[in-house]
């Protein structure tokens, strides 16, 4: 092949979020070029927590084949197809249940994944994504416990609204929702509170897209966004002057990640589960982030890209980590203390 036909056949166009090309293309072999296992890792990966995730990712692929995020995104010019994607997580959910130790060993991961280095993409240029150098940015998010009313007060004066139906959850931004769009007007009681928040807590379960909520009677639930109000997403606008919104349903089997309204969404477990940019990525996408470790020697830690949210199409340059259910980002902060905001990261499919 010649060298213009190769770089033809690496270009992989970004895609947005709603799955249409961007205009902007990446080089797949230059972002992502074959690489080893940092010397001297030590593994740092729950067994059981990583092959749930696996497994419950791998589930959703088999049973939602035509959602775009189930394709192998931009590795498909790296030669992996979904066969192979399919049986990386395989690989995983079956060596959790009968060897889960081979999950902590960094020979046995060496022997079994081939390995990509992901490098940021070069790129992108907003202010955020600037000056990475060869790590990408991990942030990190949670399920936010908080306490609520079952009916408002002067402290709990926002609610977590159910889905008011197509047409109608189209119709207002999160401003007018907000400022009374359900409680007066044309559209008063059309819309079903599910509990009511502060509203810090409101926007706050809005970007996590999960809230634990517990009631003064001690009951507690999970909620977590279902659908949206088919705004665009401003990554630079906060709090009301941010117009997308999301209407919110229970989650009895705890936090959720990727699902579409009208899929079943991804169970999340702590420390296994990152999000990221599904549809250039593809969901499911094994991954290891390796930073050193508080005696400077390498660490490194697998997750499966089980997430997305709305700063991430396209975002080549960044991760999320989920880190489970507190009170507040402190808590979250303290919990993965060792993680730090820049690490090295590799994508990982089975030989």
């Amino acid at each position: 092949m010649s060298p213009l036909l190769l770089a033809v056949a690496l270009a992989w166009e970004l895609r947005d979020p709603d799955d249409r090309p961007t205009g902007r293309s990446v080089d797949a072999a230059a972002l992502f070029p074959t690489a080893t296992l940092p010397s001297g890792a030590t593994v740092r990966t729950d067994p059981a927590a990583i092959g749930a995730v696996a497994a419950s990712t791998l589930a959703w692929l088999r049973a939602v084949p035509d959602d775009p995020a189930s394709d192998p995104g931009l590795f498909v010019e790296l030669g992996l197809d979904r066969a192979r994607a399919e049986a990386t997580l395989q690989l995983v959910v079956d060596t959790a249940r009968a060897e889960p130790e081979r999950l902590s060993d960094p020979a046995w991961i060496a022997a079994h994944f081939e390995l990509r280095r992901w490098l940021p993409d070069p790129g992108d240029t907003r202010t955020s994504r600037g000056n990475l150098g060869r790590q990408l940015r991990l942030t990190r998010y949670l399920t936010p416990q908080v306490e609520g009313a079952a009916t408002p007060d002067a402290t709990h004066d926002q609610a977590l609204w159910a889905d008011p139906g197509p047409g109608l959850r189209e119709r207002y931004t999160r401003r007018e929702v907000m400022e009374g769009a359900y409680l007066t007007g044309p559209d008063a009681g059309r819309a079903t509170p599910l509990c009511w928040l502060a509203e810090t807590a409101v926007h706050d379960a809005l970007m996590q897209g999960s809230v634990s909520v517990r009631l003064p009677d001690g009951t507690t639930t999970v909620y977590g966004v279902d659908v949206p109000n088919g705004r665009v997403y401003w990554p630079d606008r906060r709090g009301r002057d941010q117009d997308r919104f999301w209407y919110f349903r229970a989650l009895p089997e705890g936090p959720k990640g990727y699902g579409p309204p009208g899929t079943p969404a991804i169970p999340l477990r702590a420390g296994a589960a990152v999000a990221g940019d599904v549809l250039d990525l593809g969901l499911g996408r094994l991954l290891l982030l390796a930073h050193p470790g508080p005696d400077g020697a390498p660490v490194v830690r697998l997750a499966v890209l089980a997430d997305t949210g709305g700063a991430f199409q396209p975002n080549l340059t960044q991760l999320d980590w989920y880190g489970g259910a507190f009170a507040d980002h402190a808590g979250l902060y303290a919990a993965w203390r060792e993680l730090p905001d820049r690490v090295d990261v590799y994508v990982l499919w089975v030989r």
